[in-house]
């Protein structure tokens, strides 16, 4: 449960993230495999950019570093870069930027359209207790 709420967590402050970077319509996704976790268009521009969340145990699963590799190579139709976010808990950042580096997504030259979010986890992750209403 703790990891569901940790992942819920980290997709919320990336998709806040996506929209104060303008990327606010939600784009409908199509029947291709694999499909990202977020997707959304600029609808100024016209831009499409993913968003994928990665948890502390995602960091050594072979599905996620596949899923990181497809993500981080997919073009538009004009064969320009889709923008690529990966949100992270801020721990977790060194991990997935090693990570990143090991499976040649970014180094000095390739990766400028993948963008690292660190995200704070804390209380936040916390369920709040729903208050009671008195009944008399």
């Amino acid at each position: 449960m703790a990891e569901s709420a940790a992942r819920l967590h980290l997709r919320r402050q990336l998709e806040a993230h996506l929209t104060e970077l303008g990327y606010s319509c939600v784009r409908m996704k199509r029947a291709s495999a694999p499909i990202p976790e977020i997707v959304r268009v600029s609808p100024v521009r016209g831009r499409i950019a993913y968003g994928e969340t990665v948890l502390r145990g995602d960091l050594r699963r072979r599905s996620c570093h596949e899923r990181l590799l497809f993500f981080s190579q997919r073009r538009t139709r004009h064969r320009s870069s889709i923008l690529f976010f990966i949100g992270v808990a801020e721990a977790d950042e060194p991990e997935l930027e090693a990570l990143l580096q090991e499976l040649d997504i970014r180094s000095g030259t390739r990766g400028g359209h993948v963008h690292v979010v660190p995200i704070a986890i804390g209380a936040a992750t916390r369920r709040r207790p729903t208050p009671r209403v008195a009944r008399g």
